[in-house]
């Protein structure tokens, strides 16, 4: 079998995958960041920050929002991102909100958005941003590079892959392994590179075929395969 991982690197970019900053209802739509600052100090200085953040970054990113508006502490809420939209969930039916901050991989804004948990607004710091990274109820904060990679000492020079294409080959029936990431890849493909559903369909479909076998270290949704 050649090995075929899927990272999320910056290296050659094919196909990529947003997280999104989801405003929950509650926040201002108008005010300045310093008039939010002053009001968030009023309320008690707690940002409730539901995040799929992972630990060794949040170390690294939250003291310094802190620094920058003295006086704020943010309340990290760290779990997979379906139990963190579970929570959001279970809190608006319970008529609260708790949460001022959803980060969230795209993938779940949906959900979000459609149980009406987010709120419409556009952001001034969002301005430079190109449109595929923002939307009327989210904001992209970050992104994930997905590469393909194979053994040099399996995969003959002239079958080297030029374009995630080349994998809808029979030639690489059985030899193709990955992280299942295959919602964002679909994603990724079907909104920016073909801008077609259809045609991004039918090419993961093309390379389903060759028995692609996931990663299972992958935690997420460890052991699935692509479906014909």
């Amino acid at each position: 079998m050649g090995f075929f991982p899927w990272f999320h690197r910056s290296f050659t970019v094919i196909g990529v995958a947003l997280a999104a900053n989801l405003f929950l209802p509650g926040l201002g739509q108008s005010q300045s960041l310093e008039e939010l600052h002053k009001l968030a100090l009023k309320e008690g200085g707690t940002l409730n920050f539901y995040a799929t953040l992972a630990q060794i970054n949040a170390e690294k990113i939250l003291p310094v929002f802190e620094k920058r508006f003295p006086g704020i502490k943010v309340n990290h809420v760290d779990a997979t991102s379906d139990k963190l939209v579970a929570r959001a969930v279970t809190e608006a039916r319970g008529g609260k909100t708790l949460g001022d901050v959803l980060q969230v991989p795209l993938e779940n804004v949906s959900q979000a958005h459609d149980r009406k948990l987010l709120l419409e607004i556009t952001l001034p710091e969002s301005a430079e941003y190109p449109q595929g990274m923002k939307g009327s109820f989210w904001v992209a904060s970050d992104l994930q590079f997905i590469i393909a990679a194979w053994n040099t000492g399996l995969v003959k020079k002239e079958e080297e892959p030029k374009q995630y294409e080349d994998f809808a080959d029979p030639r690489w029936k059985n030899r193709l392994i990955a992280e299942p990431r295959d919602l964002e890849m679909l994603m990724g493909f079907a909104k920016y590179k073909y801008k077609s559903d259809e045609k991004a369909i039918e090419l993961w479909r093309k390379i389903a075929a060759n028995n692609v076998e996931f990663n299972t270290r992958d935690t997420r949704r460890s052991g699935r395969r692509f479906s014909n």
